[in-house]
């Protein structure tokens, strides 16, 4: 499967089965460490929450996703699904009124607009038919706004993967450089020592000791050695770019995974970097250490 993004939008819009309005779906979604669903939806959809989410977690794995669907007609009730008059309430209220008149002597001056702001005197009917050829047209346009949204986060994801290639290379390019330049810290510094003692012994009258410089340049080759570290950095050079093409996913995707192998190849790194004495290789190590941190970063976009 194609790395993704966590990152990404999706909408789609649905018309009322009686023409009056026109309902948008929105799903967009940022990374997060886990699937995280948020949703923002109608009374009409309420008791279809567990079918919504479900529905996301069929398509993603990972990311902070935000499902919203939005009324043409705001907080009113949805044309197609009539209105029911609350006349009970209606009387009492004109009756109230009535009485307020009465008792300071004034007449009543009540219109059907004032009583109809009432909350409670105007309540959503019971079209059932209504109502559920709407809910199954806005189960539609749910479905096709996280399909659009998995469409824009596989493009971002592709672009992602070119970028993450090229950190990538970057890394593996210095650490050639560092292969290529470690086994000469042991020769510069057996040329350093010996011009040392030269330059000590020398104003003593005395010789210096190929046995033990011998000895001090293999004491310094042992504690600089970084071969190991080099290795294991390959390796998991390689396994990042098995993710950056897709592979090796599990039910969570790469992104952690992934996450959790540039932690590695930083710490690598750091040991490198604290081994050797080597003023270029020191350079080198502080190159790629930003460079895995421009990696990382990335990497915690991937799902």
């Amino acid at each position: 499967m194609a790395l993704r993004s966590m990152t990404g939008f999706g909408r789609a819009t649905v018309s009322d089965p009686e023409g009056s309005g026109t309902w948008a779906v929105e799903a967009r979604s940022v990374n997060h460490r886990f699937l995280d669903v948020k949703l923002r939806l109608p009374p009409l959809l309420v008791d279809a929450e567990s079918t919504l989410r479900a529905a996301v977690a069929q398509r993603l794995r990972r990311g902070r996703i935000e499902l919203v669907v939005l009324s043409p007609h705001g907080d009113a009730t949805p044309a197609g699904l009539g209105v029911s008059v609350n006349f009970a309430l209606a009387g009492r209220l004109v009756e109230a009124h009535r009485a307020l008149a009465d008792r300071l002597g004034v007449s009543v001056a009540v219109t059907t607009a004032e009583l109809a702001a009432y909350p409670g005197v105007l309540l959503p009917g019971e079209d059932a038919a209504a109502a559920d050829a709407l809910r199954a047209r806005l189960l539609v346009g749910v479905e096709a706004a996280l399909d659009a949204l998995v469409r824009a986060r596989h493009d971002e994801g592709q672009a992602l993967a070119a970028e993450l290639g090229r950190r990538l290379d970057a890394v593996a390019a210095l650490k050639a450089q560092i292969a290529d330049r470690a086994p000469e810290q042991a020769v510069a510094y057996r040329t350093r020592l010996e011009a040392r003692m030269r330059e000590l012994l020398g104003a003593l009258d005395l010789t210096a000791d190929p046995g033990r410089v011998l000895h001090e340049v293999a004491v310094f080759a042992e504690k600089t050695d970084v071969t190991e570290e080099l290795a294991r950095l390959e390796i998991h050079c390689a396994q990042a770019a098995l993710f950056v093409r897709g592979e090796g996913a599990d039910d969570e995707g790469v992104g952690r995974r992934f996450d959790f192998v540039c932690q590695e190849m930083n710490r690598e790194a750091n040991t490198i970097g604290s081994k050797v004495q080597d003023v270029q290789i020191s350079s080198l190590v502080i190159e790629m250490k930003a460079e895995l941190e421009r990696l990382r970063e990335q990497v915690q976009n991937v799902e």
